[in-house]
């Protein structure tokens, strides 16, 4: 009877010890290999706090690849499953999944099986920091995790409703280094950057960031520690200004009723949540006996409800009712989505509080400045300006003056460097990026093409080069530049509002190079003219002397006629008045006699004509020669052949000619094929000629065999070196408007034709176009672009000189006349010099007489002597015959005193007593008497 009773006591025991424990099964993805040592440590744990339970885990791995599928077949998840339920039995099961596992989620709600969904471990960190970039107006960021199994969370809350842009990427394993260069090639390159890992972690991955050069690109950047063990990392004085999210130790362990060295070196929040669920559930046990007890079940096997009822395996109770939340272990408030219609939907997950100081590394002062606090899923700032992070975009151009181009050393033509030893940008484009960048709010690096220019097809790869092939590829983020929009460069790209639209094409020559000669006013005339004037002067001078020597009527023969003193035409008279009657002062006094004066009547009728003509003509002569320019547009070019002209090798300019040959001919083929269809429909096509000017495929042929430049400057260099003016350049308007005020030489011929606009390109589809686009409208708005083209397109800023039309003639045309006149000047000055020594030679040779002074007499020395003068005696005037005559024959019909008689001059002027004025009267009047 004793040892009946001994073995129902032992047996009593053994089921009690049986009902206590519990046995777990764990539904686990691949990539949670974590959990398998954080079961073990807790399991350690449990033993360790003297919990009245045991605890038994089964982990099951759910594949969900197609390899596992074809070894193992749709059910060998629940084969495995089923083993357990047979051997063993289930307690509870806690599914770790990040997708559910219908088929196991319909077996344990069909018999009743306890459930728990464990939520994903960094959900409480992600929500956490999607608030934080929320209030910094974030919504692109890279997040890097520590290992696959977080990388899978990150991806799968992402996909479950957390609003931001993110590129998640595996960080931790040892021989992962592509996540850099993926960092480096992310196009556009957002302006937020994450690490989820633990401290020890946080160091690797760093490094590798660091040797890879992927901090120099300006950004705000995140460090999210996992764990306790924020002061292990190293590398605090790299990271200026980078926020950091810690946890401290103490509050967590203060929330899981533990010591505070539990949350040291090896905390993980995944072992903490573990240990809060195993304390849970031991909990429930001795609460109520019976209520976890292993249940055992044969999958294959059918069983009523009253049967379930009966062996007491039934469990009518929900284990989310009965378990206990703490402060660390709480049931997630948000629904899980992943579920589908008219599917069972998944039990509220179980999840952790955590609370979080958000902080600034500062590596000036050596201190953390704190931003927010993180408690119970809220987030208070702590500092109000939380300001939004800089984007950082690549930003594609080409080289094209003047909207962006290398800067160079004036003198020397080099290319300048910045700090980094990269090329320095300028540029009409250059500002619009940077004004762009202020507006709103990003950084850029300029990105020149991989390959080609602006962008072209291959037509064979159907591949772009350019800056169209950098966009479609992503490895710039938009481009600014000389870019004209074409419909076939839309159909890969989508343009923006355009920031530029009088552009187009144009014809550049160089100015003539006029033969500047001081004389060229003589060229008006040729020099045939100018000899038959020459002849008509001599000519008519001669003739003039001729009629006035032998005309009875002249004034030299008819001296009864003209008794006064008339002009004698000499020979010298008769030129000097043929030459003056060019002149506006005219001629002088004209012949006498009706011969000559009908003579000189036709030689100033001759005058007047030669006058007006040569007037006439200089004033064309100079008009015309300022005026002159080769050709006056494109159609007029393509006529001549004298000039020379192309373009740029295949630039836009070229294959515009390219495409407009190729369309004459197309149009040329339809038309002949209208013409001669014998349908009654196409008769008015047949016309004599045809009815579309051809002449692209002319100028095209003449741009191949003038041979393409290579380059824009090759370009204006070719056309500046012709003096001759027998060159032209078709090339941009804009470009070659620029050129022209740096260039004096050059100038612009004809009318811009074929205009298109510039505008901004951006990848099609991408959410850069807005923000971008209404920046460009309110710059517009704003006149901005008419402040850049006045500063590059401004010609008063160039040191060119006055044109012939703004300056008038200049010297070189009319300089011959002042050196006619100068040289007339000259020649006066020698004639002057030879009058006067002729004049002292002929006095030298000549007899002078001395003249006799007359005999003083009492009223003679009234009037030539005053008191003063006594001491000086004056030489009275010689006798009227002798100062009138001087020794020439005296004629008869004149009679003269014998001596001068100065009482003359009383009967002419009253003598003055006064002595000066006796002089004066005396000096006056002598002249009248030696006439």
């Amino acid at each position: 009877m004793c040892c009946r009773r001994i073995a129902f006591w032992l047996l009593a025991l053994v089921h009690w010890a049986q009902a206590n424990d519990i046995n777990i099964a764990f539904w686990i993805d691949p990539v949670q290999k974590d959990i398998y040592g954080d079961i073990s440590l807790v399991l350690k744990e449990v033993e360790k706090l003297h919990l009245e339970g045991k605890i038994n885990d089964f982990i099951i791995v759910i594949e969900r690849d197609n390899d596992y599928e074809i070894e193992n077949g749709d059910d060998g998840h629940m084969k495995t499953f089923c083993d357990v339920l047979s051997y063993s039995g289930v307690s509870v099961v806690l599914d770790f999944t990040y997708e559910p596992w219908h088929e196991g989620l319909d077996f344990v709600q069909t018999y009743g099986i306890p459930y728990l969904k464990v939520d994903n471990i960094l959900k409480p960190f992600l929500q956490m920091f999607a608030n934080f970039l929320h209030q910094k107006n974030g919504v692109e960021v890279v997040i890097m995790t520590q290992n696959e199994q977080d990388k899978r969370e990150v991806i799968q809350e992402m996909i479950d409703g957390f609003r931001l842009r993110t590129l998640v990427l595996n960080a931790g394993e040892s021989n992962q280094t592509d996540f850099v260069k993926a960092i480096k090639d992310l196009r556009p390159s957002p302006g937020y950057y994450a690490i989820f890992a633990k401290g020890s972690n946080m160091n690797t991955i760093f490094d590798k960031l660091f040797k890879g050069n992927v901090f120099e690109r300006p950004a705000e950047w995140h460090f999210v520690f996992l764990d306790t063990r924020d002061r292990v990392f190293k590398f605090r004085k790299q990271v200026e200004f980078a926020n950091k999210f810690t946890v401290n130790p103490r509050s967590v362990c203060r929330s899981l009723r533990m010591k505070d060295a539990y949350c040291q070196s090896g905390f993980t929040f995944q072992r903490a949540l573990l240990l809060e669920i195993f304390r849970a559930l031991i909990d429930i046990t001795q609460k109520n006996f019976g209520w976890l007890e292993p249940m055992q079940r044969d999958c294959n096997g059918s069983y009523s409800s009253k049967e379930l009822v009966e062996d007491n395996q039934y469990q009518e109770f929900d284990i989310i009712d009965h378990l206990k939340v703490t402060d660390f272990m709480i049931f997630s408030t948000a629904n899980n989505p992943n579920h589908l219609e008219d599917e069972v939907q998944l039990a509220t997950p179980l999840t952790f509080v955590v609370n979080v100081s958000i902080n600034m590394y500062s590596n000036e002062h050596e201190a953390i400045t704190d931003l927010a606090v993180w408690q119970n899923g809220e987030l208070k700032r702590i500092n109000q300006t939380l300001s939004p992070a800089k984007r950082f975009y690549r930003i594609g151009t080409a080289e094209a003056i003047p909207w962006s181009y290398y800067r160079k050393n004036p003198q020397t033509g080099d290319l300048l460097l910045d700090s980094k030893g990269q090329p320095i940008w300028e540029g009409f484009c250059i500002d619009m990026i940077q004004t762009l960048s202020e507006k709103l709010n990003f950084d850029y690096e300029i990105v020149p093409p991989t390959s080609g220019k602006f962008g072209r097809r291959n037509t064979t790869t159907n591949e772009w080069d350019g800056l169209v092939g950098d966009l479609i590829r992503g490895e710039t983020d938009f481009a600014v530049a000389a870019l004209k929009m074409y419909s076939e460069r839309e159909e890969y790209i989508d343009f923006l509002a355009p920031y530029f639209e009088q552009t187009g094409i144009t014809i550049v020559m160089r100015k003539p190079v006029k033969q500047t000669s001081l004389f060229k006013f003589m060229t008006v005339l040729r020099v045939e003219v100018w000899m038959s004037v020459l002849g008509a002067i001599v000519s008519t001078a001669i003739v003039i002397w001729l009629l006035d020597t032998y005309s009875p009527y002249s004034a030299r023969n008819n001296k009864k006629a003209y008794p006064y003193p008339c002009r004698e035409f000499t020979i010298r008279e008769s030129f000097w008045f043929a030459l003056t009657s060019f002149t506006p002062q005219g001629g002088g006094e004209a012949p006498k006699a009706i011969s000559a004066r009908i003579l000189v009547a036709a030689y100033w009728l001759f005058v007047v004509l030669m006058l007006a003509t040569f007037t006439a003509n200089l004033a064309a002569f100079l008009t015309v020669e300022r005026m002159q320019t080769p050709v006056q547009s494109l159609e007029q070019l393509a006529r001549q052949s004298r000039i020379n002209y192309t373009v740029v090798h295949e630039s836009d300019t070229h294959q515009y000619f390219i495409n407009m040959d190729f369309a004459e001919k197309t149009l040329y083929r339809m038309w002949k094929e209208l013409s001669l269809n014998a349908s009654r429909d196409f008769h008015k096509f047949r016309v004599w000629d045809y009815p579309i000017k051809e002449q692209y495929g002319r100028i095209l042929m003449a741009i191949n065999s003038s041979m393409p430049v290579k380059d824009v400057e090759e370009g204006f260099r070719k056309v500046n070196e012709r003096e001759s003016a027998d060159y032209a350049f078709i090339h941009d308007s804009s470009e070659i408007k620029y050129e022209i005020t740096r260039n004096c030489n050059l100038t612009e011929v004809g009318e811009v034709f074929a205009e298109q606009p510039y505008a901004v390109a951006v990848q099609q589809g991408s959410h850069l176009g807005d923000p971008i686009g209404y920046a460009i409208l309110e710059l517009q708005k704003d006149r901005y672009f008419e402040e850049l083209k006045a500063k590059y397109w401004n010609r008063s800023h160039s040191n060119c000189p006055l044109s012939e039309e703004e300056q008038g003639i200049t010297l070189e045309s009319l300089g011959g006349v002042f050196i006619a006149t100068l040289c007339g000047l000259g020649l006066a000055m020698i004639s002057l010099v030879i009058e006067v020594c002729f004049n002292k030679r002929k006095a030298k040779n000549s007899n002078i007489r001395q003249v006799k002074p007359v005999e003083e007499t009492k009223s003679s020395q009234g009037i030539w002597h005053s008191q003063e003068e006594k001491k000086h005696k004056l030489t009275p005037p010689p006798q009227y015959e002798a100062a009138t005559f001087r020794g020439r024959k005296i004629p008869p019909s004149i009679t003269l005193g014998t001596e001068f008689k100065p009482g003359r001059l009383e009967s002419r002027r009253p003598l003055t007593q006064n002595k000066s004025e006796e002089e004066t009267v005396v000096q006056e009047q002598l002249p009248d008497y030696l006439e």
